[in-house]
């Protein structure tokens, strides 16, 4: 059964981690706006993963937990590491070189955008582990996640700072250990069904407050910029679902064009720095995190582009496309 909520918050989300990307080098107030009021991305993500996560453990309970990392890191893990080999070869060939190549894959490190996919292989494996303290005891689960979620949060503003000198193997924030209020809220919100008694008019008042909050911290604080987990952004984040899920909830269909970016959403994560890099080396010669201009979104156009063509490739679902329908399979034959 697909959930078109999701598909709209899907979307949204794979909208808002192109505009981080676009905005990250701008320090201007707009720039600086957007970037900030895009940063509930990465975290709705990782709700939306404990959100599907619970929701397919409820409707197969019998099926062996094994047997779904598997099928999970099947469609996650080759596309990862062969972006990933993708990523370090283009910084190679612009002659940035990784050091230590091996680890980067292995960590996560091999392009500042593929932490995600990293910290996505780690909650798949410790999938079954948190879906069943939050079917068993919520109440204590999400007590705990969220002590070690903000904990996690002020060791990551303490390093920030300078106030923490805190050598780590890999980078903090591609740890699970950063995530889990948000796996298991999405996880929570699959069994309790809250979700659907969301109130628009209720929620988009406390979600324009908490946007404010998240715009006067950056302002207040120069490490806020550096820094999209954070106390405030995490209730930003909640809110945010809030908002889209009552918002979308409302309508009898996702918009056509939020269903097509949703269905390409992964390969359009994938892809969409790969055309801003590409950008800045041959005109702007910026750093590879540094874009200089909002009308940058053009990476979303060519993003799903690359997205599109992969889920007609023969094996494009392995390198992140989308997984081609029934209907032009069936064309085709």
């Amino acid at each position: 059964m697909r959930i078109r909520q999701m598909d709209g918050l899907r979307a949204v989300a794979a909208l808002a981690v192109v505009m981080i990307h676009v905005s990250a080098g701008r320090m201007n107030p707009v720039g600086v706006s957007c970037n900030q009021i895009a940063r509930f991305a990465v975290p709705l993500f990782i709700m939306l993963s404990g959100y599907g996560h619970m929701y397919s453990w409820l409707q197969h309970s019998g099926q062996s937990a094994v047997q779904t990392a598997k099928r999970r890191l099947k469609r996650v893990l080759p596309a990862y590491l062969i972006w990933s080999v993708l990523y370090l070869a283009v910084d190679a060939v612009f002659g940035k070189p990784h050091a230590h190549p091996i680890k980067n894959i292995l960590t996560g490190g091999s392009y500042v955008h593929l932490y995600y996919i990293f910290i996505l292989v780690q909650l798949i494996l410790l999938s079954e582990l948190f879906c069943r303290a939050v079917e068993r005891h919520p109440a204590v689960t999400l007590l705990l996640s969220a002590g070690l979620t903000f904990g996690m949060e002020i060791v990551l503003y303490l390093l920030t700072v300078g106030q923490l000198q805190w050598q780590f193997p890999v980078a903090p924030i591609s740890l699970f250990v950063c995530w889990p209020l948000f796996y298991n809220i999405g996880a929570w919100l699959a069994k309790s069904g809250l979700s659907n008694r969301l109130r628009l008019r209720v929620c988009l008042p406390l979600w324009v407050l908490s946007a404010m909050l998240v715009l006067m911290t950056e302002e207040n604080s120069a490490a806020a910029y550096k820094m999209g987990l954070r106390p405030d952004a995490t209730v930003y984040t909640l809110l945010t679902w809030a908002v889209l899920w009552a918002l979308f909830s409302r309508l009898p269909e996702i918009p056509k064009p939020l269903q097509f970016i949703a269905r390409h959403s992964f390969g359009l994560y994938l892809a969409h720095p790969l055309v801003l890099r590409l950008w800045n080396e041959w005109t702007t010669r910026q750093p590879q995190v540094t874009y200089l201009r909002l009308w940058q979104m053009f990476a979303l156009a060519g993003g799903l582009a690359i997205a599109v063509t992969l889920s007609y490739l023969p094996f494009g679902e392995y390198l992140g496309g989308a997984k081609r329908r029934k209907k032009i399979l069936q064309r085709r034959a």
